[in-house]
């Protein structure tokens, strides 16, 4: 429940919350505009910083530049020629320059011949002294590589101490050419003094960079090496902030200078290291997340650190006109800049929070002065929020305002007692409304769904009585009649039938005008709640031995019950209704919307229950075309429904076995049952007839042994022609009769045979099948082109084109005709292993001999598929339904009667895993009916006693479920369908114990 407030806490807050607003909107401004500054004047800051260092790099680089270009005038060769003698003349210059300037490391000279001259000062340093292999007190190492006839490249190394004294002298060779190196051809792309990229000096393993410059005429390159390790220093003496950090990087964003960095710690390394790889995490995060400024402007950003404060840094490029391209980078947290902020901003928050305070204390005293009296108007206000209308104290108030409130509030009370009672009352009503819907919505039964329709709303108005009419055809028909003033029922779920009384609404005028017909006409025709009082009204007769007297009906409420499409579906009236604390509008809309819902209701179940007929008179039609489809299969999917009903109520009853558990619950799951078994033949509507009908080997549409008979007639007359022939020509007329009447015999006993194996009576044995063999090689003379007359399908299968006639044939021939190609494929479907159904190549094969050599019955391989295909037809056919949910299993039900209990069956060699109870039980119910079925003209009916015989054999085998097989037996449920539907001859079993299992 929300919560309330007091009208002293709302002022007080108000107060509060007004100092609050201003001092946070003032904090707010003053901390956001010296932040601002703060940062602004810290940018500020960090480009003077970077200024002076430029400034002292400036002064680093410049006196380095002026010694390049003095260098590159007084050191050219001026004709001296080549020898020792020109290099040595260089050592004292170069010593005197490396002299004056400490951070130089080696000054040298490479000339266009290849030759190369440098001396290397050491100062002090064991890591230059161990790689050059100098003695020990070495100031000065002279290098001089020069060409030397025949013997390629000569090197010597000198080495002097601090007075040029001679310590020591070695002699090697060496590929090095500094014509290939990247300062040597810089230089010469230049007219000045030019620097390259720092880089990590191999001799020492700290960064520099060498500056070079042309000659002046143009013989060679000087070049200084230049150690930048000082650079670490003069960067730690800037003071950026408390936790600021200063350093130098190139534009490849490697480090170059840190403060107080230790180069000599690089090792081996000659690369400089990555900024993104540094170990210090400012550094790594401003290389990380920071982009190299974009030409000379320096870039300023912010960022979150490693220890997740917020950044400020900033990037200024350096480019010199020698070519040397550095970044100073300087980082610091926003703390240090907008710190004193933070404690500024601090000592205001506090100054507010004291005189927040105070301004609490003093205005909840004022708030509670002012407010006594608000706090008598809200003790009154919870006793009638309690529905507590006692006398209230009187409320004078010196506040005008408050005085009027009180005398509004009194007011407001007595009101709101004498509407209490009227809404309590409606209230009621009301829930007995949504209970009636609720009740309605969910009732399926009809008797039951009027019932309670007209319960309800005789509760809803707290009638006497009344009637319900519901329509039949055009007339209001009195479905249920209620007096309870005589405590009589008539009609609905009573007893006592309803007295039939009808009338048509459109008589009206002939009606009694103070009969309750009248009125229930009226509201029929006018489509509206009618409401009568103060009237004697008289009812119908109701056939009762004592007719309710006049006068009992006072008053009446009549409604009509009207769908959505404005069909009335009925009229409720109700006797004597007692308004209480309702009007009678109310009333009348109450009970409108009672039988608004009734109609939905009402409809709904008219619709379901039109829906289900129709859905079951499509059931019954499919099934009747099947049965009407070939006399072979009669009545059988009309029957098998009703013997599976009686056997499934017998499992259902089963209190022991295996069994024991199986129950079919609800109305829905005997309807899921009632389809399936209707529709468990439904795929037969595609299995043409001539094939379920095949009566013989030959048969097809007709049967093709009358072709066989007619060729077997030509050679008899052909034989006959021969004779006379040869008898004409002066032949002997003995000899010939008897060769003719061998022949005729021959071929009479050859027709027979033919005859005999077209029956398919007997199992063809491989002798038999050699003699239909050996009879189809005889050979008969055709005159006339048998492609004229045929269908195109047909006359698309002949492959050969007509021969040319007359043509020698054989008797009998498997022809390319003959094989009907496979149309219907069904590699989609598999059986419950997985497997895909083995399905014949051809959909038919109608060849002679492929036929009369059938080995057993009349059936080919290809034709017996046909027949088992409606169990893959009808699985589409079911599985393309779209079933509710109560009748989702139907396809499962359906389609599995031909399985069995060991995976054998089809389509799908489902086994008993595999199979519902249901299933089994639809599968003995289809075998007992095709047993016993009397309307077969292929075979005569099996008694009962053949039938339990042959389904005893299938239990053994496995064939079907043995459990409910002796259901079938100990409760008769085999006789129970006897009695109905089977010849009383066929009836010759008393005792069932022979077909039960031994084991029980």
């Amino acid at each position: 429940m929300e919560r309330k407030w007091s009208i002293a806490f709302i002022i007080s807050c108000l107060l509060v919350g007004t100092c609050l607003l201003t001092t946070a909107t003032i904090l707010f401004i003053v901390k956001s505009e010296s932040d601002q500054a703060a940062i602004e004047s810290a940018e500020e800051y960090f480009e003077e910083i970077t200024g002076k260092t430029a400034a002292k790099l400036d002064a680093f680089i410049d006196p380095v530049v002026a010694l390049a270009n003095v260098a590159g005038v007084t050191l050219c060769r001026d004709g001296e020629g080549k020898g020792d003698s020109l290099y040595c003349k260089r050592f004292k210059p170069l010593k005197i320059m490396l002299d004056s300037n400490s951070q130089l490391m080696s000054a040298y000279i490479g000339y266009d011949d290849g030759a190369f001259y440098q001396v290397i000062a050491p100062r002090g340093s064991r890591k230059i002294l161990a790689k050059y292999e100098a003695p020990e007190g070495c100031s000065y190492i002279e290098r001089l590589l020069c060409l030397k006839k025949g013997k390629g490249k000569a090197q010597r190394w000198r080495y002097f101490d601090s007075s040029l004294h001679l310590l020591g002298e070695c002699f090697d060779t060496s590929p090095y050419d500094p014509r290939g190196r990247a300062w040597y051809r810089q230089a010469l792309l230049s007219c000045g003094s030019v620097f390259t990229s720092p880089y990590v000096f191999s001799s020492s393993g700290v960064p520099g960079i060498t500056c070079a410059r042309t000659l002046e005429d143009g013989t060679g390159v000087f070049g200084l090496d230049i150690s930048l390790k000082q650079l670490g220093s003069m960067l730690a003496k800037q003071h950026v902030s408390n936790n600021g950090l200063l350093w130098i990087v190139d534009d490849n964003n490697r480090m170059v200078a840190y403060p107080d960095q230790e180069w000599a710690l690089a090792g081996d390394n000659l690369q400089l290291p990555m900024a993104s790889s540094y170990p210090d995490l400012t550094v790594k995060c401003v290389a990380r997340r920071i982009p190299m400024p974009d030409g000379d402007k320096t870039c300023c950003s912010f960022f979150e650190g490693a220890d997740d404060q917020d950044y400020m840094a900033s990037l200024t490029p350096i480019y010199g006109d020698s070519g040397l391209q550095l970044v100073i980078a300087a980082a610091a947290p926003v703390s240090d800049v907008t710190g004193h902020i933070s404690r500024m901003s601090t000592r205001i928050l506090y100054s507010s929070a004291i005189l927040l305070l105070i301004l609490s204390f003093a205005s909840a005293y004022i708030g509670r002065r002012g407010t006594r009296v608000m706090e008598v108007l809200l003790r009154e206000a919870r006793k009638v929020q309690n529905f507590d209308f006692s006398k209230s104290p009187p409320l004078d108030s010196r506040i005008k305002e408050i005085d009027t409130l009180g005398k509004a509030g009194l007011l407001m009370k007595e009101t709101i007692r004498d509407k209490t009672a009227s809404l309590i009352a409606t209230q009621e009503k009301l829930e007995r409304l949504v209970t009636c819907g609720l009740a309605l919505s969910s009732e399926k039964d009809l008797e039951k769904l009027v019932s309670l329709i007209f319960d309800s709303a005789r509760d809803l108005v707290e009638a006497d009585g009344g009637v319900m009419y519901l329509m039949e055809g055009n007339k209001l028909a009195v479905e249920l009649l209620s007096l309870d003033a005589s405590s009589i029922v008539l009609g609905g779920l009573s007893d006592n039938p309803a007295p039939r009384v009808m009338v048509i609404p459109e008589i009206i005028d002939f009606v009694s005008e103070d009969s309750v017909l009248r009125y229930a006409c009226e509201a029929y025709n006018r489509r509206k709640v009618l409401s009568v009082k103060g009237v004697e009204l008289s009812l119908f007769p109701t056939g009762l031995a004592k007719e309710p007297e006049r006068g009992h009906i006072h008053s009446m409420i009549t409604a009509p019950i009207i769908t959505r499409s404005d069909e009335v579906l009925g009229v409720v009236q109700l006797f004597n209704p007692k308004e209480g604390n309702i009007s009678e509008e109310g009333l009348d809309d109450l009970l409108a919307s009672l039988v608004a819902q009734a109609a939905v209701g009402l409809d709904n179940r008219n619709l379901v229950n039109s829906l289900e007929e129709l859905f079951n008179a499509f059931i019954k039609v499919i099934a009747a075309s099947i049965d009407a489809k070939s006399p072979y299969t009669g009545g059988h999917c009309t029957r098998v429904p009703v013997l599976a009903e009686m056997l499934t109520k017998a499992v259902h009853e089963t209190a022991s076995g295996p069994l024991k558990n199986f129950r079919v619950e609800t109305d829905e799951e005997w309807r899921e049952l009632w389809v399936a078994g209707w529709l468990h033949d439904c795929g037969k509507v595609t299995t043409p007839e001539y094939v379920v009908d095949k009566a013989t080997k030959l048969e097809t549409i007709y049967d093709r042994i009358h072709e066989v008979r007619m060729r077997f007639e030509v050679l008899r007359r052909d034989a006959e022609i021969e004779y006379y022939r040869k008898l004409a020509n002066g032949g002997d007329k003995i000899g010939l009769k008897e060769g003719l009447d061998a022949e005729i015999k021959q071929l009479e006993d050859d027709f027979a045979f033919l005859a005999e194996c077209n029956i398919g009576g007997e199992f063809m044995s491989d002798e038999r099948k050699e003699r239909v063999a050996e009879i189809g090689e005889r050979k008969w003379l055709r005159y006339f082109d048998k492609r004229l007359g045929v269908g195109h399908l047909e006359l698309e299968r002949m492959r050969t084109s007509g021969a040319e006639l007359p043509v020698w044939e054989k008797l009998l021939m498997d022809n390319p005709e003959h094989i009907i190609p496979r149309t219907k494929e069904y590699d989609h479907v598999r059986d419950v292993l997985g497997n895909p159904l083995v399905v014949p190549e051809n959909e038919y094969n109608r060849g002679e001999l492929y036929n009369l050599m059938i080995s057993r019955g009349t059936l080919t391989d290809e034709e017996r598929f046909r027949i088992n295909e409606h169990m893959l037809s009808g699985l589409e056919m079911l599985s393309q339904i779209p079933f509710p949910k109560h009748l989702e299993r139907v396809t499962e039900i359906a389609t599995g009667h031909h399985e069995t209990l060991i995976g054998t069956g089809y389509p799908l060699k489902k086994d008993r895993s595999s199979l519902s109870v249901e299933t089994r039980i639809l599968a003995i119910a289809d075998i007992f009916e095709a047993l016993t079925a009397s309307d077969r003209p292929y075979k005569k009916a099996k008694k009962l006693s053949e039938a339990l015989k042959i389904m005893t054999f299938m239990r053994g085998d496995q064939h079907i479920d043995g459990d409910i097989m002796d259901v079938f037996l100990r409760k008769n449920v085999f006789m129970e369908y006897a009695e109905k539907f089977l010849a009383p001859e066929q009836c010759d079993v008393e005792d069932v114990t022979p077909y039960l299992r031994e084991e029980e």
